[in-house]
């Protein structure tokens, strides 16, 4: 019997993942090279203004944003030098909360409808007008953020984007735990 191939096309894991995707979790080298190559892909597949990966230690409650793509590069880059204890703000947040009660997900297609607290509540929040945030959770434990954004209209999330953020949070849980034990050892 044959083995069956990869024809980036679809996952041989998962049909509906894309194969791109998948192939930067086999391929890579390191967690490291997975959180480098992941962003830039993800943000070409979902149409998105940028992607950000916002990490912490859960008993240290240390954190940062590690990792950040955007497709015009006309906004500061937002990555941390160095872990910090975790923004005490965050903890007025509806997302961040979310993200800490282990909720897999959180759409939201208008932050003006219903949301405008958002730029005042979320220190991670800027000016966006669409956010998809999926939780990169491991034995109810928030290990990080993947969230994805649009900064210039309201979006509505299809269920491709969902299937992307859900998933793409549940595979990086290995490579995150991983950097995130790595880099604050």
């Amino acid at each position: 019997m044959k083995p069956p191939t990869h024809d980036f096309q679809g996952s041989v894991y998962n049909p509906a993942y894309p194969g791109e995707l998948e192939a930067i979790f086999h391929r890579s080298e390191s967690d490291a090279d997975v959180l480098n190559q992941l962003l830039p892909v993800l943000g070409y597949l979902i149409k998105c203004d940028y992607c950000l990966l916002y990490l912490r230690h859960p008993r240290q409650r240390y954190s940062r944003i590690t990792h950040y793509w955007e497709k015009t590069n006309d906004h500061p880059v937002i990555v941390e030098d160095s872990w910090h204890p975790e923004d005490k703000n965050l903890l007025d947040s509806p997302l961040f909360n979310a993200a800490l009660a282990a909720e897999h997900s959180v759409f939201i297609e208008n932050v003006d409808d219903g949301y405008k607290n958002l730029h005042n509540t979320d220190p991670l929040v800027r000016e966006e007008q669409a956010i998809a945030q999926g939780h990169i959770v491991k034995d109810d434990q928030l290990w990080g953020i993947l969230r994805v954004g649009i900064l210039d209209r309201p979006r509505l999330w299809m269920q491709f984007d969902h299937s992307l953020i859900i998933h793409s949070a549940q595979r990086l849980v290995p490579n995150v735990i991983n950097y995130v034990d790595a880099q604050l050892v």
